[in-house]
């Protein structure tokens, strides 16, 4: 695994202080925090900014949401659902930006 001196994240992905909404999901099992982002993203008004928040990686080589989440949102956005997305900075999240209707 690359090492690198900065987190490569810092340059491509929005700050926690850029939501409008916080939606946490680290208490949530995969498909109920999944179905709980498809059902906000297909009723959300459009240029709503939401903070999704899941727990980070442990290190022990569990799964974290960032990957199915990471999916269920790439598909939105191609959909046109989202107009951006983009994970935190810390890899625990993701800033969604909803798209038009």
């Amino acid at each position: 695994m690359p090492e690198f001196e900065s987190n490569p994240l810092d340059k491509l992905s929005l700050g926690l202080e850029e939501a409008d909404e916080v939606i946490d999901l680290r208490l949530l099992a995969r498909e109920e925090a999944l179905a709980r982002i498809a059902e906000l993203i297909a009723s959300a008004p459009a240029g709503r900014r939401y903070l999704l928040q899941f727990s980070p990686a442990r290190g022990d080589g569990s799964e974290t949401l960032f990957q199915p989440l990471g999916k269920l949102l790439l598909n939105a956005r191609r959909d046109g659902h989202l107009a951006g997305c983009l994970p935190t900075r810390d890899g625990a999240g993701y800033l969604i930006v909803t798209g038009q209707r």
